[in-house]
């Protein structure tokens, strides 16, 4: 079948960006942005009509013309083709981003680093696109705007951009049909880093059928007996399973965990029928655990699961965390003043502030120079003397340099309370790099938190590869905590590995890495991914009061 007007448009609309993001003159780009505008207005099929009426046609020429007609007979461009294979791929796709041409990509790409939208758009969050010359906030905020159209619509979904409204959505169907036989099942209850269907279970007596037609945010595509499915406004897939009422506690618990938790329950439980979920444990003579603790830690389950069968009530909850740790300011590319952050936190209830601007390396974000290291303490030195019911801490989010050295000097890092320590450049390592790497900023002196472990960015970049035992070990030798970045973009280190690192006696400081106020309430997604860890208070850094906080600094200083 012949390519559309539409199509062939699209391919001089990406050459045109690709030459223009590889810094072609602009001559050939404007005419190739001409074609791709005037080939897509055109009411004849352009790829049918003969070689002579496509040159004559508004907007093409010879040159344009012999594009078309080898695109045609090859199904191709070369030189097209060319200019994709010298692309990183996530550019490629950085570039479908309403309101981005290549000339601005081109910028993003050699004065950021960025390759793929999920970096762009987490950069976009630390407030680095908006510093970036020719852009600025209007531009940062739309290009934000755009990019979450772009991922939602690609069906997977960050846990944070679902659960309010999933629980919205729960809480009306509970209140309409008078029921408590409703609920959120599947990851979203498990409380997963990524959802890709909102899963709900309801018992036959509830009569939800009727009520999921009359939510105008639900797209309702299939509707039986047993289940209604379709998607949200937001194109999120949606289920409603609907099971007998004596079947409705053994349905929940099937549905929620996943296949090998439910299994080897079940094994012991046997077939019911239950009245509730603490029926289904208690046949099969195992503690309850909580839905979000319902997973497999893979080389580590059988740890896993003696220290969640353990816990009891002690999972931190949001409100243990008594301070903040991990966060930016206008020093660096924070978005608000190191006063408008402690002045959030104090509204919020916190007792302590770390402040951690980025260090010089990260150019990029704006690092700090050690004049303005010297600066930023006098300020919060003068701040911590008017402030009578909030401590702020000297920090900096150091970067670990490729060989593992840190980005200062011992004498620059010993004017800090504590040092963060983070990989920001130079991610593509394999896993001993990278460990190596780690493990010899994690023996600084001065390290106290390793930041985000691994440097992943959910749906959009995975992780570089390390050997988490051997970092963890290495914590725990070195009395340095590890991070959860609550940041919902990352949640890293994975929840999977919290309970080696509380069976070796590793803190964990839930940090949400803060660059604007409104970003410090990213800390309630960090305790979400603690919690699927296990994670009790007893083990959060940033659980302990201002002065077992000030007693853990002492420590290291102490042994130091």
């Amino acid at each position: 079948m012949a390519l559309s007007n539409k199509e062939v448009s699209g391919y001089f609309k990406t050459l045109a960006a690709l030459l223009e993001l590889h810094g072609e003159s602009d001559f050939r780009t404007k005419s190739y942005t001409n074609a791709a505008f005037q080939l897509g207005r055109l009411p004849e099929p352009v790829m049918t009509v003969s070689p002579e009426v496509l040159e004559k046609l508004p907007g093409v020429g010879k040159g344009i013309a012999a594009k078309i007609l080898e695109l045609r007979e090859t199904g191709s461009m070369a030189q097209l083709e060319e200019l994709v294979q010298k692309t990183p791929p996530g550019l490629l796709e950085v570039l479908r981003i309403k309101g981005l041409g290549g000339k601005k990509v081109r910028e993003i790409w050699t004065q950021l680093g960025i390759e793929s939208v999920g970096e762009l758009l987490y950069a976009c969050y630390e407030n680095r696109l908006a510093k970036l010359k020719g852009f600025g906030e209007k531009t940062q905020q739309s290009v934000i705007q755009s990019i979450e159209y772009y991922q939602n619509n690609l069906g997977k979904f960050h846990y944070a951009a679902v659960a309010d409204y999933a629980g919205a959505i729960l809480d009306h169907l509970r209140q309409v049909t008078g029921s408590d036989l409703v609920s959120l099942t599947g990851d979203i209850r498990r409380h997963c880093n990524v959802i890709d269907s909102l899963d709900i279970i309801a018992a036959r007596s509830a009569g939800v059928a009727k009520h999921i037609e009359a939510i105008p945010e639900l797209i309702v595509e299939e509707n039986t007996s047993a289940a209604i499915s379709g998607k949200t406004a937001h194109d999120l897939r949606f289920r409603v399973m609907i099971v007998e009422d004596a079947d409705y506690a053994l349905q929940l618990f099937t549905t929620t965990g996943c296949a090998e938790h439910v299994a080897l329950v079940l094994e012991k439980a046997g077939a019911g029928p239950f009245a509730d979920e603490q029926a289904i444990y208690a046949a099969a003579g195992m503690p309850y655990r909580l839905p979000e603790l319902r997973e497999v830690f893979g080389e580590e389950e059988a740890l896993g699961a003696e220290i969640l069968s353990n816990l009891g009530a002690g999972l931190v909850e949001p409100g243990d965390i008594c301070g903040v740790v991990h966060n930016h300011s206008t020093w660096s590319d924070g978005k608000h003043t190191i006063a408008e952050m402690a002045e959030a936190c104090r509204q919020l209830g916190y007792t302590y502030l770390v402040m951690s601007d980025h260090s010089r390396s990260a150019f990029y974000a704006g690092g700090l120079t050690e004049e303005q290291i010297i600066a930023q303490h006098k300020e919060i030195d003068a701040l911590n003397a008017k402030l009578t019911d909030l401590h702020i801490y000297k920090s900096i989010e150091c970067d670990i340099l490729f060989d593992g050295q840190l980005d200062y000097s011992d004498e620059v890092l010993k004017t800090f309370d504590l040092v963060i320590v983070s990989v920001h450049q130079h991610l593509k390592m394999d896993i001993d790099k990278a460990t190596s790497r780690l493990l010899k900023a994690i023996e600084h002196p001065y390290t106290r938190i390793l930041g985000h472990m691994t440097g992943r960015l959910l749906l959009s970049r995975p992780g570089y590869p390390v050997h988490h035992k051997t970092i963890i070990d290495a914590c725990a030798a070195n009395g340095v905590a590890i991070e959860i970045n609550a940041n919902p973009y990352r949640l890293d280190i994975d929840h999977t590995w919290i309970p080696y690192a509380m069976d070796r006696g590793v803190l964990i400081s839930i940090n949400p890495d803060a660059h604007s106020t409104e970003g410090i309430k990213d800390i309630r997604w960090g305790v979400v991914s603690a919690r699927k860890g296990g994670l009790t208070k007893a083990f959060t850094l940033n659980a302990k009061t201002k002065i077992e906080f000030d007693a853990w600094i002492g420590d290291k200083k102490a042994r130091g």
